[in-house]
This record gives C-alpha cells, sequence and structure tokens, in this order.
C-alpha cells in the first residue's frame, strides 16, 4: 500500500519537470477543469510522469488517464487521491 505522501511527492516531482517556472507548487492548485491554468499538453506530460516514477516503484502497468479524466475538475491533492484509490483497489 503506497502512503499518501510517497504519491504527493511524485505528484510534486512531475510538476516540477514539467513546469520549469513553477516555484511554489500547492496541492489546493487545480490540476484539470475548465479553471485550471495548465495547457493540456502539460497536462498529459504530467501524467506520464507519475505513471513513470510509479513504474520505477514496482507499480507496473499504471493508466491513470482515464481515471483522472472520469472527473471534472481535480486540485492535485485529489489527484493524489485519486491515484492512491487506483493503486490500492
Amino acid at each position: 500500500m503506497i502512503k499518501q505522501s510517497e504519491i504527493e511527492k511524485v505528484i510534486i516531482n512531475a510538476i516540477s519537470e514539467i513546469i520549469k517556472h513553477e516555484n511554489n507548487i500547492d496541492l489546493n492548485t487545480l490540476f484539470t477543469g475548465a479553471e485550471s491554468s495548465y495547457e493540456s499538453i502539460d497536462i498529459i506530460q504530467i501524467i506520464s510522469s507519475i505513471e513513470d516514477q510509479l513504474e520505477k516503484k514496482g507499480y507496473e502497468g499504471c493508466d491513470l488517464l482515464e481515471k483522472i479524466f472520469e472527473n471534472d475538475k481535480l486540485t492535485f491533492y485529489q489527484l493524489s487521491q485519486v491515484i492512491k484509490n487506483y493503486l490500492n483497489s
């Protein structure tokens, strides 16, 4: 079972890797949805980075894209909850 804090670190690493100008990463920031400030390509790259990092941690075959877009909007914290539920199911 993966810890919430570990998932949050993965998300923060992915954001830092993809969005170079992002200095203060807040888990309450809107990640997806109409009011998100992130471009579609950035969202896809962040998801891909998260999947790659999780695979390196032993979670093979993670396909988060569909799970994430089942939601109208997600903050980064809500994203971590979706990932945790997906991995622990």
